[in-house]
């Protein structure tokens, strides 16, 4: 990992600390029906009990979910502030910086939603190879990810690293970690086009 790409992802997590609590806010901590279904897909995949591993929790409204589902979910986030609320909340969180930690255990799911485009290009390899240790054998990982090209910062203050990447590119770096997907599914959000990936470790 570069310097610089340390950097921008270092700037990205600042952003957001400062913004967690509105973030939470802003967004329904009810997912809607399309990302609901994904959900359900996901941890009908798991044999229950399913142990979980959140990365980017956030204000943790898709644990919440998965857990009426009968999913054992371990919430967690490189954003001390995401962290803090959740624990307010009555939940137990924990801090984990998928860049420099390592996975403590395996697990039969794996969930990221709206994390992959904070990672430089660079990066991307490592971290899914990191997710396919983190997994048992045949365990699935529900993640999304930003189609397109390129890379810029957006945000008000420009402090938000987004990193696009079409579903080509991604599933042949998923294949590269050892995963093979399963299935897809596309939402727009504020128009910026999303795409779920779900991929099993082969």
């Amino acid at each position: 990992m570069s310097a610089a790409d340390r950097r921008n992802n270092r700037r990205t997590v600042a952003a957001y600390e400062g913004y967690a609590r509105g973030y939470a806010a802003a967004v329904s901590s009810t997912p809607s029906e399309p990302a609901a279904e994904d959900l359900r897909r996901f941890a009908a995949a798991l044999a229950p009990p399913a142990r979980v591993l959140d990365i980017g929790s956030g204000p943790g409204w898709d644990a919440d979910f998965l857990e009426t589902l009968g999913a054992q979910v371990r919430r967690t986030d490189v954003t001390a502030a995401f962290v803090q609320f959740q624990i307010e909340r009555g939940k137990q969180a924990y801090p984990f910086d998928l860049l420099t930690d390592e996975i403590d255990a395996t697990y039969d799911g794996i969930l990221m939603l709206y994390v992959v485009q904070h990672f430089e290009r660079d990066q991307l390899d490592g971290v899914l190879s990191k997710l396919a240790r983190g997994l048992s054998a045949n365990g699935a990982m529900l993640l999304s990810h930003m189609l397109g090209d390129g890379e810029e910062w957006e945000g008000d203050a420009g402090d938000y690293r987004v990193v696009r990447w079409s579903a080509a590119a991604l599933d042949e770096r998923l294949a590269r970690a050892g995963f093979a997907v399963e299935w897809e599914s596309f939402i727009d959000s504020e128009q910026r086009p999303w795409r779920s990936v779900s991929a099993r470790r082969r």
